[in-house]
């Protein structure tokens, strides 16, 4: 076989290996979440290092107003899409552009029912309940988010029309304000790494640990229990592993 004949079934069998190898990655991360015991958070401080824990999330030093809907929350995903169009207006593909994300929030208390420890977020990975308010081109939006447009210059209002003799026309397109929170009282799933700290407890019933994700590879909060967090991770895992097996296959058959 010549060389030019194996390059299809080459270039197949490793794409097909890297998404195989990412997708069976996220599955037995889903399986190892799932078939874990989550520990106490009074025994963090006797086990540093990698831990699972589940309780409810309190606050730490405080709460954040999250910018579109001012809900009390924990911790804040923000992000701001808007509607574009590929090629032609009447035949392109509609898709959603991300014009600005941040993050709002801070250290919090995960508490259960021997003792609460403190979670430094930042660096995590996030899977927290999506909640999006959708305003349609030429819309005046609600004045909380009028007020966060005017504060940030990347986001432009989309509310502009123009009459164009008895029809009025809109000017600007359709936007999406996704916020994604943990807030006070709801379940929390942690997944990080515990560090002996003498200064994350100093009340009755906390701890002397912060779970962050220095010295681990993955780290993990989620706004639900431990099987919710496996469902959703393996969901996450499901298709590049069936797509990698795919072209694994698809490049046997090229080769034959």
């Amino acid at each position: 076989m010549a060389l030019a004949d194996l390059l299809v079934p080459g270039v197949l069998a490793a794409v097909g290996i890297a998404l195989f190898g990412l997708g069976a990655r996220e599955l037995w991360f889903a399986l190892r979440i799932y078939r874990g015991e989550p520990l106490a958070v009074a025994d963090a401080a006797n086990d540093p290092g990698p831990v699972e824990v589940v309780g409810t999330a309190r606050p730490e030093k405080g709460i954040v107003e999250a910018p579109f809907s001012g809900a009390e929350s924990l911790v804040c995903e923000w992000e701001v899409q808007q509607s574009e169009t590929t090629g032609n207006s009447g035949t392109g593909r509609q898709y959603w552009k991300t014009l600005a994300t941040g993050l709002r929030g801070g250290p919090f208390r995960l508490e259960d029912d021997t003792a609460s420890c403190r979670v430094e977020p930042a660096g995590s990975v996030r899977h927290l309940e999506e909640q999006t308010m959708t305003v349609p081109a030429g819309t005046t939006p609600p004045e909380r988010i009028r007020d966060f447009v005017d504060a940030h210059s990347d986001v432009e209002p989309q509310d502009e029309s123009v009459d164009v003799g008895p029809v009025e026309i809109t000017l600007g397109n359709e936007q999406r304000f996704v916020e994604r929170r943990l807030d006070p009282g709801e379940d929390c799933y942690v997944y990080g790494h515990a560090h002996y700290d003498p200064s994350a407890g100093s009340r009755a019933g906390e701890v002397n640990v912060r779970i962050n994700g220095d010295g681990i590879r993955r780290f993990l909060i989620a706004d639900s229990r431990e099987r919710g967090v496996a469902l959703e991770q393996a969901t996450i895992g499901v298709l590049p592993a069936v797509l990698g097996a795919a072209l694994l296959g698809a490049a046997v058959v090229v080769a034959l």
